[in-house]
């Protein structure tokens, strides 16, 4: 028994030690958040989705910053300001295409906008990963 959860806890450690396990776990807890906060204002508070997409941004943009720095990429620099601001920037990449494929998919195509939301973080996913990983958190 002892030796079954000793290999278990071995396996756990080992999928943590790649950063695309990491980074995906991270991505999973934004986008929950990002979506919780998405429904939230848009069918709770009545706001537009698109509204609503910017403020679930901004509440899950911090969250994911400092989860990408310190646990996907492991990254103790002092260089806050810096690495902030390019996150930011590529975040606001994103989340433009996020919101323009929000905006085709519950304007134009007619689909419920929690749908679009799902599959637009998918497709923006690996686009924000490579972005971090080559160009921000590098080290």
């Amino acid at each position: 028994m002892i030796f079954v959860f000793g290999k278990m806890i071995w396996l756990v450690k080992k999928m943590f030690s790649y950063k695309i396990i990491r980074y995906s776990l991270g991505w999973w807890l934004a986008a929950l958040i990002d979506l919780f906060f998405l429904w939230l204002f848009t069918d709770v508070l009545g706001l537009h989705y698109l509204y609503s997409a910017i403020w679930a941004f901004i509440i899950s943009f911090t969250f994911w910053y400092f989860f990408q720095k310190y646990i996907t990429f492991r990254n103790y620099s002092k260089n806050h300001i810096l690495q902030w601001g390019l996150f930011l920037l590529f975040q606001l990449i994103g989340q433009a295409l996020y919101m323009f494929m929000l905006r085709i998919g519950v304007d134009h195509l007619h689909v419920y906008y929690m749908y679009v939301a799902v599959v637009a973080k998918w497709l923006v996913f690996i686009r924000n990963y490579v972005s971090n990983h080559y160009f921000n958190f590098k080290k």
